[in-house]
């Protein structure tokens, strides 16, 4: 049997994409809430590795999750493989981030857990920081179709759009807006980030917090491009990608171990983590418009090949009949 275990509702989280091509019987698991704490992770990996056989599998859509069901079905003595979606770790030097770290690298280490990496550079980077020799299987993040702004927005000109929740670099994504007061920054982020950052945000910068999506995208769309400091090497900001992307919009972003796997070869512009290497990109693409629409093509057409829903489902369902 193979259990595919979601962290969020069913009505928050549509996979018949995936579960469509699966050709072995299978059972979906959803919480019946969001799963936002270790605690609310525990309870629902142990239910599920307590329902499995020998033999079966587990499929995580959460990496997390799949590294808690590894070590609950280890031992409880449960021979289950487990397969965990898209790894995404950082490396901190905080007391949690090492016991993280213990948690995957043991796991990761098993013959009975195999995981994916939405980049081949993201994978080589995971084993360098645990010291691991892990067989990672390439899966990009899924670009679905429904990433369109469905009504016309104008764009503005020289403006630019950074916004998310986690792993931006806010601090010097305002940095370089003070470089450029004739650029506008629309920005979206927590309210309580807002607040840490009022002291260092320019008269060019508007900000907006806890907007809807449909907000989201329509303040995106106003932008001329996208900008997106990003503060971490693990995966962030690949949604507000895929977004900028379906809507024709080319994008500035640090040059990571993550990034490089979809940006380079002239799908967007990827910057060093200085002020002076923003501001010269930001300037010159705001000016090169051509090349930015040629960008922006090129990055949707890279993701409409490689990252489409029926790609990554015939790349899971190859795991799951090795």
């Amino acid at each position: 049997m193979i259990y595919v275990l979601y962290d969020k509702p069913k009505k928050l989280e549509d996979m018949s994409f995936l579960t469509a091509a699966f050709e072995k019987e299978y059972k979906e698991i959803y919480p019946e809430r969001r799963c936002t704490s270790i605690k609310q992770m525990l309870s629902v990996c142990s239910t599920t590795v307590k329902r499995t056989k020998a033999g079966d599998i587990i499929v995580c859509w959460y990496d997390f999750m799949g590294v808690l069901c590894w070590w609950l079905s280890k031992l409880s003595n449960k021979k289950v493989k487990v397969i965990a979606i898209n790894i995404l770790l950082k490396d901190k030097n905080t007391t949690k981030n090492k016991v993280a770290k213990y948690l995957y690298k043991k796991a990761l280490c098993s013959n009975s857990f195999t995981a994916t990496v939405t980049t081949v550079e993201y994978g080589r980077y995971i084993n360098e920081i645990l010291n691991t020799k892990a067989d990672f299987t390439l899966l990009h993040d899924v670009y679905h179709q429904n990433y369109t702004l469905n009504k016309r927005v104008e764009t503005k000109v020289n403006t630019v759009f950074c916004g998310g929740r986690n792993g931006r670099d806010w601090r010097l994504l305002f940095e370089v807006a003070k470089r450029l007061p004739k650029v506008t920054f629309n920005c979206v982020m927590p309210s309580a980030l807002k607040e840490q950052f009022l002291d260092v945000m320019g008269d060019n910068v508007c900000v907006k917090t806890d907007i809807t999506e449909s907000q989201f995208m329509e303040f995106l769309c106003e932008s001329q491009i996208i900008a997106m400091p990003l503060d971490t090497k693990a995966p962030a900001g690949l949604t507000v990608y895929f977004q900028a992307a379906a809507n024709n919009k080319m994008i500035i972003t640090s040059d990571t171990v993550t990034t490089e796997g979809y940006l380079l070869d002239g799908c967007g512009a990827l910057c060093k983590n200085t002020v002076e290497d923003w501001v010269d990109k930001i300037q010159y693409y705001l000016e090169h418009t051509n090349e930015v629409e040629a960008c922006a093509a090129k990055f949707k057409s890279f993701l409409e090949s490689k990252c489409s829903e029926e790609k990554y489902a015939k790349t899971l369902w190859g795991m799951l009949v090795e």
